[in-house]
Formats: structure tokens, sequence, C-alpha cells
């Protein structure tokens, strides 16, 4: 098992670096001239190594020797990459290149040397090279996202079992009316069930609290994130910078008064110690009578010790039939199960001990399996990998089963998958930042025939995504606007776990963070964490929230980067005998570092300043006050990511242009804007994502966006710089999402203007999939939306301004397709409702802001928005009706109600919207809010969770 584990990275890495050489070759033709022929042989001679490892993984013998001679497979392709990108890097220093020449030729020659010595002990083996690109399995990967896509495997309440009485348990428990704040508890080992468990109860009695709020804890997490979390929920999103702004005790102390007057739920997910507890229980009051805490946790100790009058509700393991039930709905996701299959099955779901998690990853394992023979061969596996379930030992039982998940991944899902372990425990992870770091890191080819070229670089790394989902490998935790795609994701911490082994056993990541004694704020060094860092090994550093490495001396960050960290562990070495150590440091060089991500963490841009990590391809770097960005950062010329997030003004050095490979530049998280030139960026010709921040304090003159041929997200661009762009309007045709300004800084608009931006080729071309535009009142508005008629694949629209045409006339050529609209100051003086919900039966999320309509009444009609998922109502000031009628926005879950100054009354027709989930209230007047907390409360009685929030 564990050899085809490595043929399958070893298949990995080959991949990935023939992949790379052949974008060298066409990208960096003129670096590489001089030394074109002998990369090529090298390129030939690692592409045939690929059909060897193909035949190596059809072997799977259990033969030490042979997993060393796949251990050195990756580390000749590793090695190959490192010495033609080190050349590459060099000659575009302006070294001396006949110098170089030599240089590099010696060094292909002995990687070359390396290959044939492996291609000899493999063939001593008997392993003969198969066709390299060769995919064993059973359908190709185009058909298996097809599938994916068809049959939506993701919804997984249908899929789940929940137990009848663990759950009515459960309920009683949190409905009982004590006198005293009680604390009820999930108990169960990892896999069992309780997060599921919690949720069902959580949905089915939250309506019966004031105030329901859920929290993911963590092993390491902080008790101010978890008061910061709770008030969030509470006082609504918009409030959590004030938050982040106060100190613990001020939190508490808040979150006491908000929970006093209320009879309260608050859910506390994945509690693991005593000490955690206490590190939190103190902003916690009695609250008003029936107010509950729910514990899920694996330690019933700490159950007990929270509230030993409470009994922990504890779900039972699966029965045999129950998890074979389970099993072949998540391996025949659209029924049928072949009868052939059920002995099989039942042995197999009998080896998962009847956790539920072992049975969805086993079932999403067998959902990639179509024949009898495939299945028979996973039991094979299995059997020698599982047997400490049939001795009882349950939980090593659901580590046997994940790790047979994992073993199964195809080669290309490998990396994709290790990659997940970067992030903290229990995060949200974003899809789309994930995709762009999947794609910066390499594992999604580049170089495709014309067929794979119809799939945009994202689409694939989306369809390694759902694989993924698919094998129950990761959970989806939100939606797109679509209600299709995915939005955001998380994995199980068991899954987590597994993760991180396998990432540490194959040197994938090296992860630093802050660490808390028995989960309280008390710090211990963040050096621990380096304690095996080894630059050398490791091609990726992940810093995770809580590691500041921000020094007042500047090579003090290079020290950290040391194995040994002798500074920071050893208090004897002093300051004063630091400055030849520095030096020495400076000298020292981390040329396999691929990856540096601060997900949260703080680090000196001293760092940038040195040639430390010269080979980046991926960094991402968070910053707590100005900087000046260093210049150095233009010699780190193979990035292809790279995101800053600032709390202040950011300026970038004109070197920054230098990064001829760059694909993804995010700047968008800087929350007071660029300062200074950009017209470096027109250099950067490879660029495929630009985002900008909301607020452009910058020269636009010299920014020339139509040398950007590729690019297909434009985040927050001037309309000026599209407009005298050499005629960018036409030119940029790859566009699929674009974030369009009209705020005259530099520039006066008029109608004129607006017209030319719609009416262009961007827009025309109808491969817009995302168009949001912002105008400025006092810079005109929108004329018409006519040339919106032809955006076909428009699913996403913002508009931002006034609409300067007869509404009946222009929201008509809105296209049919979209999913999510949002407008804003839009003025408009007749009801919109009639239109958008006759036009647009695709609508799911809609949200009309900041005096969009300024009519006084507003009127939904019966089955208008049969799709409508979300609606959002914010700041209409002059709106003093709104009537629902019954029949309308039958799939409506979620309504926010903000700022509506002049409403009356909650409409009659929301007490027959039964699909409602959630109701917001914020910012209302107390005669309003007073209604629907008695008189009115019959029309939103049924809703579950009703949140209302600073009612004037």
């Amino acid at each position: 098992m564990a050899e085809f584990v490595l043929t399958k990275l070893a298949e990995s890495v080959l991949s990935q670096t023939v992949e790379r050489i052949t974008e060298h070759l066409i990208h960096e033709a003129a670096s590489l001239k001089s030394v074109r022929d002998d990369v090529v042989l090298l390129q030939d001679e690692l592409e045939s190594l690929q059909g060897f490892i193909k035949s190596a993984d059809a072997k799977q013998h259990h033969d030490q020797h042979l997993q060393r001679l796949v251990l050195k497979v990756k580390d000749v392709a590793s090695d190959a990459e490192d010495v033609i990108e080190t050349y590459i890097h060099k000659v575009s220093s302006s070294y001396i290149k006949a110098f170089h020449n030599k240089s590099v030729l010696a060094q292909v020659s002995f990687v070359r040397e390396r290959i044939k010595v492996i291609y000899a002990s493999m063939q001593g083996y008997g392993i003969t090279s198969v066709a390299a690109g060769v995919d064993g399995t059973s359908s190709s990967m185009a058909e298996l996202q097809q599938s994916l896509r068809r049959s939506s495997p993701n919804e997984e309440d249908k899929d789940l079992i929940i137990l009848d009485e663990s759950t009515r348990a459960l309920t009683e428990e949190l409905t009982k009316e004590e006198d005293q704040l009680r604390i009820v508890s999930v108990v169960g080992m990892g896999g069992l069930g309780k997060t599921t468990l919690a949720k069902k109860a959580f949905k089915s009695v939250k309506q019966h609290f004031d105030s329901a709020t859920w929290v993911f804890l963590s092993q390491r997490f902080v008790p101010k994130d978890v008061f910061i979390e709770i008030l969030t929920q509470i006082l609504g999103k918009d409030k959590i910078e004030k938050l982040n702004a106060l100190k613990e005790h001020d939190l508490i102390e808040l979150l006491k008064e908000e929970l006093k007057e209320k009879r309260y739920l608050v859910v506390l997910d994945d509690i693991w110690t005593i000490a955690a507890w206490d590190s939190i229980k103190r902003a916690f009051p009695q609250g008003k009578k029936g107010s509950k805490l729910l514990f899920t946790t694996r330690n019933r100790e700490v159950a007990t010790s929270a509230d030993p009058s409470s009994s922990p509700v504890e779900p039972r393991v699966l029965k045999v039939e129950e998890s074979w039930d389970l099993l072949q709905r998540k391996a025949f996701p659209r029924g049928g199960c072949p009868p052939e299959f059920k002995e099989l099955g039942m042995e197999m779901a009998q080896k998962c001990g009847g956790l539920p998690l072992a049975v969805i990853v086993l079932g999403g394992l067998f959902s990639t399996k179509s024949s009898l023979d495939e299945w028979k061969r996973v039991l094979g596996d299995a059997k020698s990998y599982m047997n400490k379930v049939q001795s009882h030992q349950q939980y090593e039982g659901v580590n046997g089963i994940l790790a047979l998940s994992y073993y199964d991944l195809p080669y290309y899902l490998k990396p994709c998958f290790l990659y997940l372990g970067n992030f903290p425990e229990d995060s949200e992870m974003h899809k789309r930042q994930l995709v762009r770091l999947w794609i910066g890191e390499g594992f999604i080819p580049t170089t495709r025939t014309r067929e794979e070229m119809k799939q945009t670089l994202e689409a694939v790394a989306e369809g390694y995504l759902e694989e993924l989902i698919h094998r129950c490998m990761v959970q989806v935790e939100k939606r797109d606007h679509k209600g299709i795609g995915v939005k955001t994701c998380r994995m199980h911490d068991l899954m987590r776990d597994l993760c991180i082994s396998k990432a540490r056993e194959e040197s994938f990541a090296q992860i630093i963070q802050q660490q808390h004694e028995s989960n309280s704020s008390t710090d211990v060094s963040a050096a621990s964490s380096f304690e095996h860092l080894d630059g050398s090994h490791s091609r990726r550093l992940v810093i995770h929230p809580g590691v500041d490495l921000c020094f007042k001396k500047p090579w003090a960050c290079s020290t950290l980067f040391r194995k040994l960290l002798v500074c920071n562990n050893n208090p004897s070495s002093s300051s004063s005998s630091s400055l030849v150590e520095s030096k020495w440091v400076e000298q020292q060089v981390y040329p396999n570092l691929r990856s540096l991500l601060c997900l949260g963490g703080i680090l000196s841009l001293s760092t940038l300043k040195s040639s430390n990590f010269r080979m980046l391809r991926v960094l991402e770097l968070h910053f707590r006050s100005r900087s000046k960005i260093p210049g150095g950062i233009g010699n780190l010329i193979c990035l292809r990511y790279l995101r800053f997030q600032f709390h202040d003004e950011i300026s970038l050095p004109s070197s920054i242009g230098n990064l001829h490979n760059l694909h993804i530049l995010d700047l968008s998280y800087n929350h007071w804007g660029l300062i200074g030139s950009v017209g470096m960026i027109s250099r950067l010709i490879r660029l495929r994502h630009l985002l900008l921040p909301h607020y452009m304090k910058y020269n636009q003159n010299d920014f020339r966006i139509d040398k950007l041929k590729d690019i297909e997200t434009l985040k927050t661009i001037p309309a000026y710089v599209l407009i005298r762009s050499y005629d960018a309007l036409h030119k940029l045709t790859n566009l699929r999402s674009i974030s369009i300004s009209f705020y005259g800084n530099y520039y006066n608009y008029n109608d004129d203007d607006v017209r030319r931006v719609l009416g262009s080729q961007i827009v025309q071309s109808g491969r817009l999939t995302s168009l949001q535009i912002w105008i400025r009142s006092t810079e005109g508005g929108f004329p018409s939306l006519e040339s919106l008629s032809s955006c076909h694949s428009l699913s996403k629209l913002l508009l931002y301004g006034e609409m300067k045409f007869q509404q009946q006339q222009g929201l008509i050529h809105l296209p049919q397709s979209l999913t999510k609209l949002t407008l804003a100051h839009s003025e408009m003086k007749h009801d919109p409702m009639p239109m958008l919900e006759n036009e647009l039966p695709n609508l799911r999320f809609l949200m009309l802001g900041w005096k969009a309509y300024v009519g006084s009444k507003m009127v939904c009609s019966a089955h208008g928005f049969p799709n409508l998922d979300t609606l959002k109502l914010s700041s209409l000031e002059d709106l003093r009706e709104w009537i629902v009628e019954k029949g309308a926005m039958p799939s409506l879950k979620k309504l926010g109600i903000d700022w509506l100054s002049e409403l009356e009354m909650i409409p009659e027709g929301l007490q027959f919207v039964t699909s409602l989930e959630e109701l917001r209230i914020d910012r209302m007047r107390n005669s309003f809010c007073e209604k629907l907390q008695g008189q009115d409360y019959y029309k939103v009685q049924h809703i579950p969770s009703i949140f209302l929030n600073w009612c004037h």
C-alpha cells in the first residue's frame, strides 16, 4: 500500500515537472536558447520515466527498495526543475551567460545520468515502461466531471442517517424549561456524527430561543476569537471591525450584556478539554429561563465537569444494515445498486465499525468504481489495512477507511488534497482562493490539447474540487449564488489529521501555528513549530493566524527561518554576537521553497529584501500597518500567485513589472487603496486575474490594460483605464469577470462613456459571467441597459448608479441567465418587482439597496420569483407599504430587512412563505419591531431563525 501511494505522488511530481519544462520552453525560449537541446532531451527522458512509474504503480510490491527507488524519482524530477528555473533566474538577472551555460549543462547532464541509473534499477525489477499519459481509471476526467455536475452529489442531508432516538433525546434536553443555565452535551468518538446530530437539533429548536448561535472550535482556539464570532452572529457582520478593536475583557462584558435578558442557545462544536471550557465560560450569563449551551466533544469528562447534573447524549454506531443502506446511497447516488454488489458491499460496510464518517467516505470511494472487479480490489486492499476494526478498535478503523480513500486518489488529486491541510483547523476554505492557489502552484496543467482548452484552468480546478467532494473527502459549507457550485468548504477534523499526516510524510509543507497551553490565551514560543523546519526538503511554508514574525531587526526574520532558531530558543545567545551570525543567515538560501503563505499570520517585509526565497511561485503576505513593499520583490521572477493584504495604503515598486510569470495579482484586501503609479502592471503580460482595491488613489495615466491579452478577471478597474487604453474595450475578450468603477478622480465621466463601455466587445462578446459597474451620482448614471441583453452567460450582476431610462423599457433587457442581481442608488420611481419577478425566472439572490427604489409601495405577486433563495432590502427610505401575495417567492429561505425607516409592518403574506429559514431585521424603528414581536408575530412564527438588531 505504501509504495502505491509513493508511485502516485511520484507520478504527480513528474507530470508537473514535465508540464513546467514545457511552459519554460515556450515562454522562456530566449533565456533557454543556448541550452534548449539539452533541456528537450531531459524533458523526453522525464516523460519516459512517467511510463516506468505507471508500470511500478501496477505492480505494487511490498518492497522497501522499490519505495526508495520511487522516492529517487520524485527527487530527480524536483532537481531537474530546480536546475532549469535557477538558470532562467540567473540569466534574467543579467549574470554572465557563458559561465552559466557550462554550469547548467553540467547539472542537466548529472540529472540525466541519475535518470539512467533509475531506468536500470527499474528494469532490474522487471518494470517496463507503459505509455505515459494512459489513465487506467474507468472513465476520463472530463467524463467524470460531467457526471459530477449532473448528479449534484453534495446534498449531504438526504444521504445521512440520523438516529431518531438520539435526535429526540437531544431536542428534549434543549427545550426543557429549566430555571438555571444548563449545559447539554453530545459525546462520542470522531466520525460518529456528533456535529451532524447537533446541527439537526439546532435547526429544529432555534426558533424557541431569542438568540441562537453556532461556533466551531479547534484545539488551538483563541477565546477572543470565540467571543467575536458569537457577537458577530448576534450583532451582524458590519460590527466585526469594532469588535476586533475591543479587548477580551470588554468583549466578555458586551456578550454578557447581550445575552442576560435573552433566552439563548450557544453551540460550541468540538470542545476538547476542561481547560478550554474554563477559558470561555465566564462570558455566558444565566440568561432567561430555558437558556442552554450545547457542547459536542470526544471527551465525556469535559461534559460531566461542565454540568454534572446533565446526562450527555451519545449517538450509537450504525447497524450493519444501516451502514449498507448509507453506503449504497453514496456509492450509487442515482439509485439502482446492482444486486451482485450487495454481498461485497455488506462486507465492506461491516468493516466501517458503524461509524457514519467511515461509511460516507467509503461510499464516495466506491462511487468512482463502476465494476465488481474494482470493488474486489478495494476490498483486498482494505483487508490488509483495516484488521484493527475486526479487533473492535473502531477509531483505528475509521482512520483506515480514510487512508484507503487517500490511497485511491488519482495522481493529479494527491497534491490538491494535501494542500487542504495548509489551512487552519475548522476554517472555511473559499473555493475561489483555493482554485487560484492550485493554479499558482502548478497543479493544473496549462499546456493542453485544443479540446481541453475549451475549459478554463479555473473550471478544471473546480472539477478537481468537485471530485474530492464527490469522494466525501471535503465537505461543502456554502453554495454559490447559482445554488449548484461551491462557495466555501471544510474538512472533517479526522480527514484533516490524515491530510496533515500524509503531508508531513511527504515533506509537502511546513506549518507554523500559534500554540496555547490548555487552549488559554497564553502563547508558547512559535519557535517550537520550527523545530523540524528544513528548507532543503519542504517546498511550502505556511504561517497561521496568531503568529507574528515581525522583528525590530531585519535579520531576525531570516534567523527565524533557520532550523535551530538559536536566538529564540537559547537565551544565552546574545544579540551582540549575532552580527556575524546574521551575515551567515543572509547567505542561506531556500532554493526549494516554492510557496510562502501567511494565512492570517504576520510576516516582516524585510524578508523579501534577501534572495532567500528567489524561486517562490506562490506568495501571500499580511501586514498590520503601512509598509513599503521592497523593490527586491522583483527578483522573485518565478512568482505565479501574489497576494498582499494591508490594513493601510499600499504602493507598488516598479520592479514588480519584472514578474512576467505572474498569473494572479490580488491587492483587493487593502483597506485604504493603492497610491503612486501602477504602470508597471502593464508589463505583466501573462496576468490572468487582477484584483485591485476599491479605493483608487494611484496615477492611472501610464496603465496600459490592453497589453494584458490573457486577462480573465478585472476587479475594480477604473473605466478611464479601459476607455483610453488603445481600444482595450474591444481587445480583452477573454474576460469572464469584471468590476468597473466610474469614479472621477482623474477624469470627468458622462453618459457617452457609460454607453461606450456597455456597448463594448467586452460586454457584447457574451463571455462575461460576472459584471459590476459602479457610477457615482456626480458621474451620471445608466442611460440604457439594452446592450446587456446579449450577455447570455451572465449570472452575476451589480449595477450601482441612477437608472436614467424608462424603467419598463430598461429592466426588460436584463438577461434571463441571471441568478444574482444587486441594484443600488438606482432611484427607480416605479416598483421594480413586477418586471424582475417575471423576466428573471432563474434569479436566486436579489438585493435592492441604497435608494434603489424611491417609491412608497412594493408588491411581490403570486407565483413570482419561483427560484429566489435570498432577498435583501436595505435603505429604501421611502418604502411605506410592502405587499407579499400568497404564493409569492415559494423558494425563499433568507430575508433581510435593513433601514426601511418608513415601513410600518411586516407583510401579511410572509406567513405563507413556508420555505423561510432566516429573517434578519436591522436598524428598524421601534414601532416596527414591537409589532413584529407582538401583534404581527403570527406572520413570522414559522421562521426558525429571527434576528432583531439595532431597533430604534
